[in-house]
């Protein structure tokens, strides 16, 4: 049964007999691919105990596809962007054909396409001035707000869990200065507001299945203003890892040299809508974004869990674990 009347859900934005089949990919809103006689579209409910002001969301997706080709949201019968009813918040995207994603990176030819993919991106996007998007989701990736949040976790350890992670808490504490360096940076202008997408995993890449060259990304629920090292962080810390981030075996957790090489080549030389400042903290901001996942991590553990989802009891400390070990490596590695 789907989570929610596809069918009529479907007439708000004027397809009738349709056929519909659900798209489990994603985690957070539920998605169906629906076949048309206009061609086939992708309808979301999206998910606003997330994204709290899904119509400030929307807007900055609408500006932000005035400039990516192919992909654009399909209005209602009355010219909304959305439709919105008792029963949720739901939007229409096209479906592009003959597209395909990966879920990791395998080689330095890969880590390269998805370096040009987010340097493709970022150019597309650099003309539109970032200030002009909502924040959707407050202080994001805001390293001091962050350590607010782990701060107070350790301070109330409501689950009585700081005295087994104390290892854990002394490496936050010890790399707090530089952990804060970019958001320092960034806060004092001294990098410029851009538009970024704030989940640039490989997933998130639409590729031509023939040609394999890059469509366009997607899930823009969380594009917003920022510094592009935030995109390039997190680029650096789902694409360089040879394991998944909740690997328990540290033995298999390494930091991917040749692969950080191939994104670096491929997003750095000679991108002319970089800041030498940016261009300097590209290693940086991979460190740091791996740094504010296992901040949040352990914060989330300290707290007893309250945020990711977890299969048992560490193992948000097993994420955790995961992103020091990989942060421990690009210090030996690539700095």
């Amino acid at each position: 049964m789907a989570a929610f009347d596809v069918e009529s859900i479907a007439k708000e934005f004027g397809f009738d007999d349709i056929s519909f089949s659900e798209i489990s990919a994603g985690h957070i809103n539920a998605t169906y691919r629906i076949d048309t006689g206009k061609g086939s579209f992708l309808l979301q409910r999206v998910n606003t105990a997330i994204f709290t002001e899904p119509g400030k969301m929307m807007e900055n997706i609408s500006l932000v596809l005035e400039k990516i080709p192919s992909l654009f949201l399909v209005r209602t019968n009355d010219g909304r962007l959305y439709h919105e009813d008792e029963s949720g918040f739901y939007r229409v995207y096209n479906f592009i054909r003959n597209s395909i994603s990966y879920d990791k990176v395998t080689s330095p030819e890969m880590a390269a396409k998805m370096g040009e993919a987010l340097r493709s991106f970022h150019g597309m996007l650099s003309e539109i001035d970032g200030s002009r998007l909502y924040e959707t989701i407050p202080h994001f990736h805001d390293m001091f707000s962050r350590f607010e949040q782990f701060d107070e976790a350790v301070r109330n350890d409501r689950v009585g869990r700081a005295g087994k992670v104390s290892e854990e808490i002394g490496f936050m504490n010890r790399n707090r200065e530089r952990a804060e360096r970019i958001s320092s940076l960034y806060a004092s202008g001294a990098l410029p507001v851009h538009v970024t997408h704030n989940d640039t995993k490989l997933s998130n890449v639409l590729f031509d299945r023939t040609t394999g060259r890059y469509i366009t990304f997607i899930d823009l629920d969380t594009v917003m203003p920022g510094t592009v090292l935030f995109d390039t962080g997190d680029m650096i810390r789902t694409g360089c890892s040879t394991a998944e981030e909740d690997e328990k075996d540290l033995d298999k957790v390494h930091f991917s040299v040749d692969y950080f090489k191939a994104m670096e080549n491929a997003y750095v030389s000679g991108n002319e809508n970089l800041t030498e400042t940016e261009k300097s903290l590209f290693a940086e901001s991979g460190r740091t974004i791996t740094f504010i996942m296992a901040l949040r991590f352990l914060t989330d553990y300290l707290n007893g869990d309250t945020y990711y989802r977890v299969d048992y009891s560490e193992h948000n400390l097993v994420r955790t674990r995961n992103q020091m070990k990989l942060i421990e490596e690009m210090d030996k590695l690539i700095f």
